[in-house]
């Protein structure tokens, strides 16, 4: 009977949906996603993305999350042909790495001049983000299931989806954090 009782524990534990994260590691892992929803990203495969698309995360994350301190007037000034802002390029591959865990291909993008230093791009702003809502966690070898709602910045109750998003946990920069796999969205609209 112990022997069944070891069994069935093991068992439950390796195929249990739930994951020992508390009600603060899944704020942390919505504030993760939302990285990627505030900016409309809401099918994305990181075996599959191209280092455009990376270049757009890197450039828009950036201006939203951290204007103050990475996004610098074009050099040229008001003659910069590009757009009239700018971000090095530097703190668009560290962004790349640090939520997809993947080397950047420096490429100009349409929207985002990439000139050796600096991408150049027009900012814009406008649309209303939505932010992820993480409500169960599974894991199953280092692979990490996160599910939930997308709720609008504008209306908390407003929620017109649902997401699945894969993750791998890693360090980045002597922090526990995670690399974007998966994420799906399924719209109720």
């Amino acid at each position: 009977m112990r022997k069944v009782l070891c069994v069935c524990a093991v068992v439950v534990a390796l195929c249990s949906p739930a994951m020992s994260a508390g009600r603060q590691e899944m704020k942390r892992m919505g504030v993760f996603l939302s990285n990627f929803t505030e900016l409309g990203m809401y099918d994305v495969d990181a075996e599959d993305i191209s280092d455009a698309e990376l270049v757009r995360f890197g450039i828009w994350h950036n201006y939203v999350n951290n204007y103050r301190t990475r996004i610098e007037d074009c050099p040229d000034g008001e003659g910069c042909p590009y757009g009239w802002k700018v971000i090095r390029s530097s703190h668009v591959a560290g962004s790349v790495k640090k939520y997809f865990d993947l080397e950047l291909g420096h490429v100009s993008i349409e929207g985002g001049h990439y000139d050796g230093r600096y991408y150049h791009f027009m900012p814009a702003d406008g649309e209303i983000p939505y932010y992820a809502d993480v409500q169960e966690v599974s894991q199953r070898g280092r692979v990490i299931t996160m599910r939930g709602e997308l709720y609008s910045s504008e209306d908390r109750d407003d929620r017109p989806a649902t997401f699945t998003a894969t993750a791998k946990p890693y360090r980045y920069d002597g922090k526990d954090t995670w690399a974007l796999l998966t994420l799906k969205t399924k719209w109720r609209r």
